[in-house]
């Protein structure tokens, strides 16, 4: 029902666009997706450091003069965050099949810098076939904690289940879990926040690599057969990108 209700806020919004505007050019998402935003990132917090899954530093800043399409996740979240890194990987090629792929970065932030070393981060890029343009990224447990804070999204240190799970990588039982919001964030060229999406994914109509699959847990299994009515699909999530770039993008059609 969500999806159909907002294909049709986003037909009428292109229609609108097409009146009002230049012929073709995207118009802003509709606000069934998200929220529309024009936020300053300041120095404080753009310049904060980070650190890549190849262990060079890096910030916020850095990324200016590209669309950037910012995701929170964790690589031991074997639930939500796997989906979301599914649906990026569609976008991404849509973005590049459209001739944008200079001109967007995918990017995703750790909320467990604790665990999440540049090479956890390597052997979940290895294990999901993260394209090498795309940012891994953590950094010390309160930088994450200031640019998060800052951008919105909340998480905490939360109890492990018991009996706990298995760290994929090592083989050893969790200690603790993260809980956390599901966003993606827009920024534009300039490095301003323009658009935020809160929900989780669905990727229920994207072809989902069968190493993500298998990578799921029961309940993230069951959230890719049964999505909940909150969620967002890559097709959405790909209208922010259009508004931002001024360039139809289209998902891809294999």
């Amino acid at each position: 029902m969500r999806t159909a209700v907002l294909a049709a806020a986003l037909a009428v919004a292109a229609i609108v666009t097409g009146c009002g505007g230049s012929p073709g050019t995207p118009g802003p998402p509709s606000a069934y997706l998200g929220t529309a935003a024009d936020r300053t990132v300041p120095a404080g917090i753009a310049d904060l450091p980070l650190t890549t899954d190849a262990g060079q530093p890096t910030s916020l800043r850095a990324w200016r003069g590209q669309v950037v399409v910012l995701a929170d996740f964790l690589t031991l979240c074997q639930e939500t965050c796997p989906l979301t890194t599914g649906n990026l990987l569609v976008m991404d090629r849509a973005v590049t099949a459209a001739g944008l792929g200079h001109r967007v970065r995918f990017a995703e932030l750790t909320v467990d810098p604790g665990r999440d070393t540049p090479s956890r981060l390597r052997a979940y890029r290895k294990l999901v076939g993260a394209p090498a343009n795309w940012l891994l990224l953590t950094g010390r447990p309160a930088v994450i904690d200031q640019i998060w804070r800052y951008l919105g999204v909340w998480y905490q240190r939360a109890g492990e289940s018991s009996p706990p799970g298995t760290d994929w990588l090592t083989g050893r039982p969790l200690t603790y879990d993260v809980a956390h919001e599901d966003a993606l964030l827009y920024l534009d060229a300039s490095g301003r926040v323009r658009f935020t999406v809160v929900g989780s994914p669905n990727a229920t109509g994207a072809p989902v690599a069968p190493a993500l699959r298998r990578f799921l847990s029961a309940e993230g299994r069951a959230n890719l057969s049964h999505p909940d009515a909150s969620t967002w699909t890559a097709e959405d999530a790909l209208a922010p990108i259009a508004w931002l770039t001024g360039h139809p993008v289209k998902p891809a059609t294999s």
